[in-house]
């Protein structure tokens, strides 16, 4: 599985700045920034979501017609779907057309059941649209578990019966990826010049030791299709 770069253009670098202003990090800027290129559609599935507040429901796009349900642990309630995902999901075989999951499985355990359990309530044709960090600080909700590199990712899909569409890598080099582990104890307002700093002597760096490239990832985005039989 070829495993993609973000291209650092115009249009990342002012998401970038524009949202590590607000508030957001960088490895969940990048996330989204990925995810507005993934289109999901059908009768969709988000798992762990709760609700549709979480940030990538901005940038991730839906087909025309498409329904989107949500998933919490401990209730259910309009459009939300009680679900533990660490047992089997109380759903009919082959009940959706999509499963998204985005910064959930590295808090999950079993996280083999995540996707064993997916395969199985996905059509035939069906894709699995997640993402997942690997370069990021400790964040227990309410535990933090792994860290998954595109290898581990490919390979637990894979063993799940999933064929791998794309993957892609979210980071550029050692300073980006160390501004993302600190940016958090700075003021919001110098967040965007650390930022811009890191990412701009990134580019230099990589120009020059391409050996470093692919080596920095602050997480995955990725696709994985339930194949026809």
């Amino acid at each position: 599985m070829v495993v993609t770069e973000l291209k650092i253009d115009r249009a990342l670098l002012r998401l970038l700045l524009h949202e590590t202003w607000r508030g957001k990090s960088i490895a969940r800027t990048l996330m989204n920034y990925a995810v507005s290129e993934l289109t999901a559609s059908g009768v969709i599935l988000d798992l762990w979501s709760k609700s549709d507040e979480a940030s990538y429901n901005r940038f991730l796009r839906r087909t025309d017609g498409s329904s989107m349900t949500y998933t919490d642990i401990c209730e259910a309630g309009e459009n939300v779907i009680k679900l533990d995902l660490e047992k089997p999901f109380p759903l009919a075989d082959a009940s959706y057309d999509t499963v998204t999951c985005f910064n959930t499985l590295e808090h999950i355990y079993n996280y083999q059941n995540v996707v064993r359990e997916s395969y199985r309530i996905l059509k035939t044709g069906g894709m699995f649209i997640g993402g997942t960090p690997f370069l990021v600080n400790f964040h227990p909700d309410p535990h933090d578990y792994f860290r998954y590199t595109d290898e581990a990712i490919e390979k637990m899909f894979a063993d799940a019966g999933f064929r791998p569409e794309r993957m892609t890598m979210l980071g550029f080099g050692p300073l980006t990826a160390g501004a993302a582990l600190y940016l958090h104890v700075f003021p919001k307002f110098l967040r965007p010049l650390i930022v811009l700093k890191a990412v701009w002597l990134d580019r230099i760096i990589l120009k020059y030791k391409k050996s470093q490239r692919m080596r920095y990832p602050l997480g995955y985005v990725y696709v994985f299709r339930k194949p026809s039989l």
